[in-house]
């Protein structure tokens, strides 16, 4: 039950830190990513409450849980809907929660087609 409790304890704390980071991240951002990347800010502050409510909600049951048995039997399911919830939040970062906006510029210069080391100047 002890290894449980570790994995548990992890968990748990692994959601209440991810929720403090993407709550965080609307007001306060750390700037780890390109400008071009931009968050959804609604969704990130609901998923971020979501997860630190969760988070702690976990932490409380397992603390309660040494001193009454009667929380031990919530433990197990709590920890299986934590990395289902876990995995959705993962899948949401990646495929809806950060959008890639176009700022309209080029990214290299339009007279270069590509020529390594030649310039058009010098075929002229």
């Amino acid at each position: 039950m002890l290894l449980f409790y570790i994995f548990y304890y992890v968990l748990s704390t692994a959601l209440l830190f991810q929720g403090l980071h993407i709550a965080s991240e609307v007001t306060d951002p750390l700037g780890t990513v390109p400008e071009e990347v931009g968050q959804t800010p609604n969704s990130s502050l609901g998923w971020g409450s979501f997860l630190v409510a969760y988070g702690t909600l976990c932490i409380v049951i397992a603390l309660l849980s040494h001193a009454y048995e009667y929380f031990v039997s919530a433990l197990r399911p709590l920890m299986g809907i934590g990395l289902a919830v876990l995995a959705v939040f993962g899948a949401w970062v990646v495929f809806k929660g950060r959008t890639v906006k176009y700022l309209g510029e080029a990214a290299t210069d339009p007279g270069h087609h590509g020529h390594l080391g030649h310039s058009d100047d010098a075929h002229a």
